[in-house]
């Protein structure tokens, strides 16, 4: 597990550094990940933190998860502290959620199966100075992104399911 939560951590720092020089250098963007996973026998908790600048807003998260976690809730929030955020997470291609208002929550275990899922957000926060957070929270985990300065949003989070 902790090989596992190692390996994601470097590809989205990867991912991260090659969207940052692919970029103009304009706005700054502060990103969080804070997973724990339980189980009976072990605890492991691990943080992965990063600050780039880049222009573009794009963000990318990988987050495994179990398929018997899938009986309980996975809370997906987005929240600015800004007056407005308008845009649409979308699943696999599919629109599941719009975006209208300071804040939004979806339960995505319904949705999701065993497999590759992955989850879009994309939108607009307004004033574009506020901050925007995105946590995907569940059974033993927390994954959180936060970014702010250019009033665009988009975030990728690839989900994958055993």
């Amino acid at each position: 597990m902790k090989k596992l939560l190692f390996l994601a951590c470097c590809l989205a720092l990867i991912a991260t550094i090659s969207a940052a020089l692919a970029q103009n250098f304009v706005s700054i963007q502060t990103s969080s990940v804070h997973v724990d996973s339980n189980s009976d026998d072990m605890r492991n908790s691990s943080t992965f933190n990063q600050q780039s600048s880049y222009s573009s807003g794009y963000q990318t998260s990988s987050v495994n998860l179990s398929a018997t976690d899938l009986r309980q809730p996975h809370i997906l929030r987005i929240n600015t502290n800004g007056s407005q955020l308008n845009g649409d997470v979308i699943l696999d291609g599919k629109v599941v959620k719009r975006l209208n208002g300071s804040q939004a929550e979806i339960n995505l275990s319904p949705l999701l199966s065993t497999g590759e899922h992955v989850v879009e957000i994309s939108g607009r926060y307004a004033p574009a100075s506020s901050g925007i957070t995105v946590e995907l929270s569940g059974p033993g985990m927390t994954s959180s992104q936060q970014t702010s300065g250019n009033g665009v949003l988009n975030y990728t989070l690839n989900l994958s399911v055993h």
